[in-house]
């Protein structure tokens, strides 16, 4: 005799089986055949998830397809089926799954352009922080600069891809009717995306500012962050980058490097 919490598991993994023969026996009919009343629980988790798919990504199924977006759904839940509670959750590793399904052919940009709408998610429902008071930094003294550690809003996100996965996003949007063409030689972006009092904002902005900001999100400081970007670009102007950086919105506050050394 089986357990409670055996019987429990062995069901809930049978849901993603296609022949869940072994579980039968331990199911009443009560007027129901016990596999129809399975594959009513079956048929509630797949359109569940896939329907919650859907919603967190309208561009990636308007780009394949209503039927491919059901198959790449349903091999997505038996890859990564979802640990939480919560549905929104379910599309977090999505851009990752795509990533793997398409390496090395001309449809990878569709993990970029689903990374693209994950952060779209994400800052939807980030809390909210006030943007960083410019006038704070007036007083650190210049001394301390190299020390500060800047943190970015919760509803704010960067996204780089090597595609034009703005354009791709623009012109799939259901309200769109002019020029649809899409020239996937056209990146790169580096893009910023923040939520404000009309929603989310999307921005194009340089990869030197991109670089910057992706350096505070790892928790480096000024002086790091610097060189990290003089690596990539020794002519960068970080003065000019932090005060673009600062008009953008998006930083919220700042701290001093405490090194552990």
């Amino acid at each position: 005799m089986l357990s409670l919490r055996n019987i429990q598991s062995s069901f809930a993994a049978h849901l993603f089986e296609d022949e869940p023969e072994s579980i039968i026996p331990w199911i009443r009919a009560d007027g129901i055949d016990p596999a129809a009343r399975l594959q009513i629980y079956r048929n509630n988790l797949h359109e569940g998830f896939q329907k919650t798919l859907a919603l967190e990504y309208p561009v990636i199924r308007r780009l394949v397809g209503n039927d491919y977006f059901r198959q790449l759904a349903l091999a997505f839940l038996a890859c990564y089926p979802s640990t939480s509670g919560d549905l929104h959750h379910v599309g977090t590793p999505f851009a990752w799954f795509l990533r793997q399904q398409f390496a090395d052919t001309g449809y990878l940009y569709l993990a970029d352009v689903a990374a693209l709408e994950w952060a779209y998610q994400e800052c939807l429902v980030a809390a909210e922080l006030d943007p960083l008071d410019p006038l704070t930094l007036r007083d650190v003294p210049a001394q301390s600069y190299g020390k500060l550690r800047f943190t970015l809003r919760p509803a704010c996100r960067l996204v780089h891809s090597p595609f034009p996965v703005l354009r791709i996003w623009e012109v799939n949007q259901p309200e769109v009717t002019g020029d649809e063409t899409i020239n996937l030689d056209s990146g790169p972006d580096f893009l910023l995306l923040f939520r404000n009092p009309s929603g989310i904002s999307f921005r194009r902005i340089p990869e030197d500012d991109h670089r910057l900001l992706a350096a505070f999100t790892t928790g480096k400081s000024l002086d790091e962050a610097l060189e990290v970007s003089l690596v990539s670009n020794p002519q960068f102007d970080l003065s000019a980058a932090l005060r673009r950086c600062i008009e953008f919105g998006v930083l919220s506050q700042l701290t001093f490097y405490q090194s552990t050394l």
